[in-house]
């Protein structure tokens, strides 16, 4: 039978593909678009001004590479047969006419098929090669006998409404939390996937912490219930808070990953889960898949861009 061997969990911010040279510009944006701007501002002035000196961003830009690079090396040396990547779709492959709650693609490739940049935020856009390499079309495998197996043995088995896509939908792009795996964690080293795509962001249809975290026990047991010898990791894609940095809501999430109070975080409260920070579901549904592993903290980066205290906090974890 197959078994869970290894867990990932790793932000896939713009931030992380940005020179540290364009973090102006990133606030700048911010400045324009988030309506909370002025208040955080004021809300934030008697500290948040030594968060934003060049040499704090840099040194926390430089932490965010390293860490990429230590989970990188980390794949690399485990080297599993197949990876089971918890992400959400965001306008890539659903909108707000067809937005399930849980989907799985089981297709046999999938394409990085980058978006036109009109399709693409301001925010991705300066970062647009982090998540789609060097704009050239590339297809990358996907172990579909894994996600055939996945959807049928959650939906039988365990009572989970799978829907699922088995041909990529024409001219649309792959998912950013997707792609982001294969250009900065993987490199040249390519691992079959199997994309697993959580409405995280969009109401009214946002799956609970309670059930992401059951989720991710019933992917572990049903992996190991699959009549292969493969080795299987599960990767967490996105997070933590964002687009306002929360580092005591950060803080606390990761310390029950730590403990792996499994209760804890299905009692979450879905209202701290909104907008960015609701990528954390993906790292609640990593945990109830990985509950039989340790998990390690590499590394945790309050990722701070304007005098709002807008950014990310960004984290890196590996569950061995």
């Amino acid at each position: 039978m197959a078994e869970v061997t290894l867990g990932i969990g790793t932000s896939h911010s713009p931030m992380l593909s940005t020179p540290h040279e364009a973090f102006d510009r990133l606030g700048e944006l911010d400045r324009g678009r988030l309506p909370e701007f002025a208040a955080k501002a004021r809300e934030n002035a008697s500290w948040i001004t030594r968060e934003l000196t060049p040499e704090v961003t840099r040194a926390r830009h430089e932490a965010t590479q390293a860490a990429i690079q230590e989970l990188r090396g980390l794949l690399a040396k485990e080297a599993p047969d197949a990876l089971v990547v918890v992400g959400d779709d965001q306008d890539e492959w659903f909108s707000a006419d067809n937005q399930p709650a849980l989907c799985i693609y089981w297709g046999e490739t999938v394409e990085n098929l980058p978006p036109p940049l009109d399709r693409v935020l301001p925010l991705r856009r300066l970062s647009y090669w982090g998540f789609y390499g060097d704009g050239t079309n590339r297809s990358f495998p996907v172990d579909a006998a894994l996600g055939r197996h996945l959807v049928e043995t959650l939906t039988r088995e365990h009572d989970f409404d799978v829907a699922h896509v088995r041909v990529q939908p024409k001219h649309s792009p792959f998912g950013h939390a997707w792609n982001f795996v294969h250009q900065r964690l993987m490199g040249e080293r390519i691992v079959p996937i199997v994309p697993v795509m959580l409405n995280t962001y969009y109401p009214p249809n946002q799956p609970t912490p309670r059930r992401c975290y059951q989720l991710g026990r019933a992917i572990r047991q049903a992996v190991e219930a699959w009549p292969s010898r493969k080795r299987v990791g599960i990767v967490a894609s996105g997070g933590l808070s964002h687009f306002f940095v929360d580092e005591e809501l950060d803080r606390h999430v990761l310390q029950l990953l730590t403990k792996k109070d499994g209760d804890a975080l299905a009692a979450l409260p879905a209202a701290k889960l909104e907008s960015g920070n609701s990528e954390i579901r993906n790292w609640i549904t990593a945990a109830g898949a990985l509950e039989h592993l340790q998990m390690q903290l590499v590394d945790y980066v309050p990722s701070y861009r304007s005098e709002a205290g807008s950014g990310v906090g960004m984290a890196f974890a590996a569950w061995q």
